[in-house]
């Protein structure tokens, strides 16, 4: 099962961090392969939410369930993702530090048939995606300190 953490130190607090991660249906901004969101209940974001995501992956569309397994604002959210031949694990933790705060993505994948073939090639896609996307979360944060 392909797995990792990948750590990023922002320039901003963490609830501002937050404000951006758990805004899922605004996701595609900052992104990338994130082709739309759509939430699937309604209310507060709680344990139990759910959203219909579809990411662009290597040039294919792939529909993903995902649903809020644990939520500790402004400092943890965790999902599951549900893909049909890919689960995907995903938790973020928002540690504050004296210039901001540290973002720590861990993440994990399942794959079952023919995908298990791919487990390194989705790993490194994977990790490249969150890498890319934290990226863009900074320098979106750049902007709006900027601005």
């Amino acid at each position: 099962m392909p797995s990792g953490t990948v750590v990023t130190d922002l320039s901003a607090p963490p609830e501002r961090v937050w404000e951006i991660i758990t805004d899922f249906e605004n996701a595609t901004s900052w992104v990338p392969d994130l082709v739309s969101v759509r939430r699937l209940d309604s209310g507060p974001l709680q344990v139990g939410s759910q959203f219909d995501q579809v990411m662009n992956v290597q040039g294919k569309k792939m529909d993903v369930t995902l649903t809020i397994r644990e939520l500790d604002a402004p400092r943890v959210i965790a999902h599951t993702g549900d893909g049909g031949s890919v689960k995907i694990s995903g938790k973020a933790t928002i540690i504050e530090t004296p210039d901001g705060c540290r973002v720590m993505n861990e993440w994990g994948l399942e794959l079952s048939g023919l995908m298990r073939l791919a487990g390194p090639v989705a790993g490194a896609w994977t990790r490249n995606n969150i890498e890319e996307s934290m990226r863009a979360l900074r320098e979106r944060l750049q902007r709006e300190a900027s601005s």
